[in-house]
């Protein structure tokens, strides 16, 4: 089988083998071609195998048996085979064995979510469950006791489970509570748009656009969020 017919260029080749080495050493006739040749019968598209294969390149020498059971499991829950949420659902769900995914899902309903709402979320953000459970845990604990958000704004938005507390969202919320104590902004701003913009955007529009109003507010920011993040 050559990867290059899914793959379709030497880019997403390289991209493949740099995250599975795994790939170069397997016989992928034997491996990798019954798996393929499944998800096409499942309704998988070309494009969408390409996806899986780039994304996770290993879930596609994962045992035959695994990988019916995992494309089962993902269409229960009604996610359709051509969309890329099923292809990362699916990838998510072949890394994981029965009993961790069940150990993700009652960590889950530990800090109060119902089975529903917690498939309701993975079905918009597969990766939520792909999270360890000290980070998990650390997330909801500071969107819940500190920034006193409604469980429903995470479960709405559980994207914002995968943004870094230290690096990305801690540093947020420092400033908006200084530029709201100065009444500088309004306090009624939707919090979802302020976590989820661009690190540019919220740079310009709430730490330089007031930078000279309040000292140190550059300071305060850049104290914990200084890092690499490709999310402008």
């Amino acid at each position: 089988m050559a990867l290059w017919s899914f793959l379709y260029c030497n880019e997403n080749i390289v991209a493949a083998l740099k995250r599975s080495s795994r790939l170069l050493t397997a016989d992928l006739n034997v491996n990798a071609q019954p798996n393929i040749d499944f998800l096409r019968k499942e309704g998988v598209p070309v494009n969408m195998v390409a996806k899986l294969i780039i994304l996770n390149p290993g879930t596609i020498l994962s045992k035959r048996g695994r990988m019916v059971y995992a494309m089962n499991a993902i269409k229960n829950l009604g996610l359709e085979p051509d969309k890329t949420m099923f292809v990362r659902a699916l990838s998510v769900r072949l890394q994981m064995t029965e009993t961790t995914w069940n150990k993700k899902i009652e960590v889950m309903k530990s800090l109060q979510w119902s089975e529903e709402e917690i498939l309701r979320a993975f079905k918009r953000y597969p990766q939520i469950l792909a999270f360890s459970e000290e980070k998990i845990r650390s997330a909801i604990d500071f969107y819940i006791n500190t920034m006193e958000l409604e469980r429903q704004i995470i479960i709405a938005n559980p994207n914002f489970i995968g943004f870094s507390i230290d690096k990305r969202i801690r540093p947020r919320y420092n400033v908006i509570n200084v530029l709201e104590s100065k009444e500088l902004i309004k306090g009624d701003m939707k919090i979802s748009t302020l976590l989820a913009t661009s690190e540019k955007k919220f740079f310009i529009n709430y730490v330089s656009r007031f930078a000279d109003e309040v000292p140190g507010l550059l300071e305060l920011y850049k104290g914990t969020a200084m890092r690499t993040e490709k999310d402008a």
